[in-house]
């Protein structure tokens, strides 16, 4: 089975998802469709992406919207506009896979679960669960090799050096206009669905603390450069996240992730950017070694396209997406309340280990 793939605004990361899905040889690149009423910019960045993927760019978004000829559509525009674009392709019968964050507010997130589920169709969302050190970290995990999990220290931190060449353009990520929101937006979503899927447990409590200390860009659009976030998951499991984009991140690439899992008989650290993992235990260490950002991405494309062709839903979609959506919204309150923001109804995770008993 060939799938037939259109993209639908390729303004931000599109670049690499082409790349990969056009190496593909069960993919077939139908076209770059940008909707005519776009600002002259996005148009000029869609047909660019288009051509350097030699990929056919139009203007007519009904090419793209038909399941007569597109199997799958890639959502890959401007945050703020994810949650429509992907809507309408939802409605149209087809497919969607959406670059991250799916939606920039938790309605926005809710629509789309409703779209999904009311359409039948499957609505894909970008994440990095499949990052090979978080794969072996949770194997570890389900193994017993640490016990029962009992907290999760995160880190996610963007280099500023690398600003102006690894972000198409920063304001896709510092004007609210186009983000949504600040770097809480950007990032927590990883972080959150890391530990989830660490864990298999649901976020019940958020306090947040966020801050611009860092980057003109983000104060002259007043939205936060980094965070400090505590979670409080179910059965008492806790964890802290820290993120941002800061001056020089501790690591050689332009986003650097690290994470410490401490469990009632021993602990794992993760670090994507070596990238490595080591475990500690009764059982001795083990390590590995592998390109974690990119094979991140890389595998989870290819997930999709292996679960859409064998008419099997993707291991991460928009219901775990909005899960994080959840998470993410309470940060921001949490961070302009000052207090502890309770999630009710709790968010429902995908099914996942279940070890934190």
């Amino acid at each position: 089975m060939v799938l037939r793939i259109g993209v639908l605004s390729a303004v931000r990361h599109a670049a690499d998802y082409l790349r990969i899905l056009g190496q593909d040889e069960r993919v077939e690149l139908v076209a770059v469709a940008e909707e005519p009423s776009a600002p002259d910019w996005v148009r000029a960045d869609s047909r660019a992406a288009a051509e350097r993927a030699g990929v056919r760019y139009t203007e007519d978004v009904e090419e793209v919207l038909d399941p007569e000829r597109v199997d799958l559509v890639v959502v890959c525009g401007a945050p703020t506009r994810h949650a429509r674009l992907a809507l309408a392709v939802l409605l149209a019968g087809i497919d969607v896979l959406v670059d991250k964050p799916v939606a920039t507010t938790l309605d926005d997130a809710d629509a789309l679960v409703t779209a999904a589920e009311r359409t039948g169709r499957v609505c894909a969302v970008v994440n990095r669960t499949h990052a090979p050190a978080l794969r072996r970290t949770r194997a570890w995990v389900e193994a017993g090799h640490i016990g029962l999990p009992r907290h999760v220290d995160m880190e996610l931190l963007a280099s500023g050096a690398h600003f102006a060449t690894s972000v198409e353009r920063p304001e896709l990520v510092v004007d609210p206009a186009l983000s949504g929101g600040g770097e809480v937006l950007n990032f927590l979503g990883y972080c959150v669905d890391a530990i989830g899927y660490l864990t298999g447990l649901p976020v019940r409590e958020v306090h947040a603390f966020t801050g611009t200390l860092f980057s003109e860009a983000h104060a002259a659009h007043d939205v936060e450069d980094s965070a400090v976030v505590s979670l409080l998951l179910d059965r008492g499991v806790t964890a802290t996240v820290t993120l941002g984009r800061v001056p020089f991140a501790p690591g050689t690439t332009p986003t650097t992730s690290s994470l410490r899992l401490l469990g009632s008989h021993g602990h794992a650290v993760a670090d994507d950017d070596k990238p490595a993992i080591a475990v500690f235990g009764p059982d001795g260490a083990d390590a590995l070694v592998a390109d974690a950002g990119q094979v991140a991405l890389e595998r989870y494309l290819r997930h999709v396209v292996d679960s859409l062709t064998a008419g099997t839903v993707p291991d991460y979609t928009v219901h775990e997406a909005r899960d994080a959506i959840a998470v993410i919204d309470a940060a921001y309150r949490s961070a302009h309340s000052g207090d502890v923001v309770a999630l009710l109804p709790a968010p429902t995770l995908s099914e996942g280990p279940h070890l934190a008993g």
